[in-house]
């Protein structure tokens, strides 16, 4: 055994496929894989240890005394499907702070240990452009040409290009490739002024949803998207409050005095707004959460 990683089952699994929850812009990711473990409920099955690649540990400190250090929570679950379809392993994890490439390689040695033919990963990004108003896409890249299909008959629209910084995620799906494990992003786009909000505000539901929708359609897990449904309708619904509720306070002489330019924010939606103007609503919303949280 690879002293690397420990698992406390070994389950026989029927074509497992592997998802993956990484930390991204609002947790977005983080929320999807939770949501699916908690709506399939996945077995713990075992986790990868973390002392190589932590450097930040999480700490619990009472009356002045050191209680307790976690290191890198993170966590492999699987599930058995019923029907027809393969089973999945979930992987969840907090950012490794030390050791990312290693890292990567140990989430891809646990895969292979246990007979992964295809890796998942989802996430999510901050776009401008997109506004609360519209239901969110999911963008995709694979690892491998042939897996285009898969994208396009799962209603995934392929990223259509990119030349910049990558992130783990880009690290994950290049080193499968070199292992011959299909990989699968998938990535749905926020907000560019709701993911510069802090925690919890940012982890938005919406595209949360889309990414789960996604995933019951290429691979039928049949996951009751319900509940997520639900918190995506009411965010959408606050977010419009709040939008509204700016506009009038921006029509206000006690809000904004007249020797201060007053933010208008266009009724075309947000991909008609200066870079200023857009600056200057991320920084009234943020106001609005932080006056809400005191």
């Amino acid at each position: 055994m690879n002293s690397e990683f420990t698992l406390y089952r070994e389950p026989s699994l029927r074509r497992p496929r592997l998802i993956v929850g990484l930390p991204d812009v609002g947790y977005v990711g983080l929320k999807v894989i939770d949501y699916i473990r908690g709506k399939l409920g996945a077995v713990e099955m075992g986790r990868i240890e973390p002392h190589r690649f932590s450097t930040v540990p999480w700490v619990s400190v009472a009356n002045g005394v050191l209680r307790d250090v976690e290191l890198l929570r993170n966590g492999f679950y699987f599930w058995r499907n019923p029907g027809d379809g393969s089973d999945i392993v979930i992987f969840r994890s907090e950012q490794p702070t030390a050791k990312p490439y290693e890292y990567v390689e140990v989430i891809l040695e646990v895969a292979r240990h246990i007979g992964v033919k295809r890796v998942y990963l989802v996430g999510s990004f901050g776009a401008v452009g997109a506004n609360h108003r519209e239901t969110p896409t999911v963008l995709g890249v694979v690892n491998m040409p042939r897996l285009t299909p898969v994208l396009t008959e799962g209603g995934v629209e392929p990223y259509p290009e990119y030349k910049g910084i990558g992130t783990i995620h880009s690290s994950l799906l290049w080193l499968a490739r070199s292992r011959g494990i299909e990989g699968v992003g998938l990535w749905s786009p926020m907000p560019h002024y709701i993911a510069r909000l802090p925690f919890p505000w940012s982890n938005y539901p919406m595209a949360a949803l889309s990414l789960v929708q996604k995933l019951n359609a290429i691979e039928e897990l049949g996951v009751d998207e319900e509940e997520l449904g639900l918190q995506a309708t009411r965010t959408e619904e606050e977010m419009g409050q709040i939008y509204e509720q700016l506009q009038e306070d921006a029509k206000s002489e006690l809000v904004y005095p007249s020797t201060e330019r007053r933010p208008s924010y266009p009724e075309q939606g947000l991909s008609r707004m200066s870079d200023e103007d857009l600056k200057g609503m991320i920084k009234d919303i943020e106001d609005f959460f932080r006056k809400r949280k005191q």
